[in-house]
């Protein structure tokens, strides 16, 4: 029987912004984590993808190595009100916590455990 985690947030987008950034920590010391992303306006009935990527990279599926972290920028370009960020992760979880920054609200952070 598979273990899923799935997690989402609510990120608002800033006015001259084209982009928000996920944090996301893998604060296992031994597993790896595979993850899928998905991003989508609020607004969106049909829940389109946003581009998101890694570095210059754009992707969908990643995988974490033991206690590292990427910055994933999602593509908001043209869009208003508030970003879903949704990640799935697959096996061996113990669920993900979300932190926002309040000091820079387009900045959230998530730590898998």
């Amino acid at each position: 029987m598979s273990n899923l985690s799935v997690t989402r947030c609510k990120i608002p987008t800033e006015e001259n912004s084209n982009s928000v950034y996920v944090k996301v920590k893998n604060m296992n010391q031994k597993l790896s984590r595979q993850i899928t992303i998905n991003a989508y306006s609020e607004n969106s009935p049909t829940k389109e993808s946003l581009p998101v990527y890694v570095d210059t990279q754009p992707t969908h599926i990643d995988t974490l190595e033991p206690e590292t972290e990427k910055i994933y920028k999602i593509d908001v370009s043209n869009l208003k009100g508030k970003v879903i960020f949704e990640i799935t992760q697959k096996m061996g979880s113990s669920g993900i916590r979300t932190l926002k920054n309040s000091n820079n609200p387009s900045l959230v952070e998530l730590h898998l455990k």
